[in-house]
């Protein structure tokens, strides 16, 4: 048998044996029971739930099992962590997971909305500003997260945020 021959007999076999191989990976998700969502089809609804609620801790925990662990990088999963988080009062650790879902997503609306939130918390007003202007030139009409930021960023004044907790804001009606 030519050389040529037994080349792309040995190259269709390894295709062949790879193709096997993945369909019994997937075949053994299957019968395991595995059966977690496509990226695009998360339901962030006990995250946001969770949080609405003050449950801070508990929506940390979803997001941590039930997306970050296979979607290491989905950035409204990072950015609901480090908002919780925030809303925790850990600060540098929020920013961490801030800064990871805009490594995910530079233009996440809402990362950019609460970091410029968190900067402002951290005395850093120029940051809140910069990522207003990463803002603007997302939504050039403007968005909720644009004009939350913007209001955030008014209401600091000589280098003090005038900061409301989110109960006290759905208490207000907000």
């Amino acid at each position: 048998m030519p050389y040529g021959s037994n080349l792309r007999a040995l190259a269709s076999t390894l295709v062949l044996a790879a193709l096997f191989s993945v369909s019994l990976v997937t075949n053994a998700w299957a019968i395991a029971g595995v059966d977690f969502p496509a990226e695009g089809d998360i339901d962030f609804t006990p995250a946001h739930e969770a949080i609405d609620q003050g449950n801070f801790t508990e929506a940390i925990d979803f997001l941590e099992i039930e997306i970050l662990e296979w979607y290491p990088d989905n950035a409204e999963a990072l950015n609901l962590k480090a908002y919780s988080l925030r809303n925790m009062g850990k600060l540098s650790e929020a920013l961490k997971f801030y800064n990871r879902a805009l490594e995910a997503d530079p233009e996440h609306q809402g990362a950019l909305e609460y970091q410029g939130e968190l900067f402002l918390q951290m005395g850093n007003r120029a940051a809140a500003e910069a990522n207003l202007t990463k803002l603007v030139g997302l939504c050039p009409r403007g968005c909720d997260a644009h004009e939350e930021l913007q209001a955030a960023i008014e209401r600091f004044k000589d280098g003090k945020v005038s900061w409301i907790k989110p109960t006290d804001k759905q208490q207000a009606g907000g």
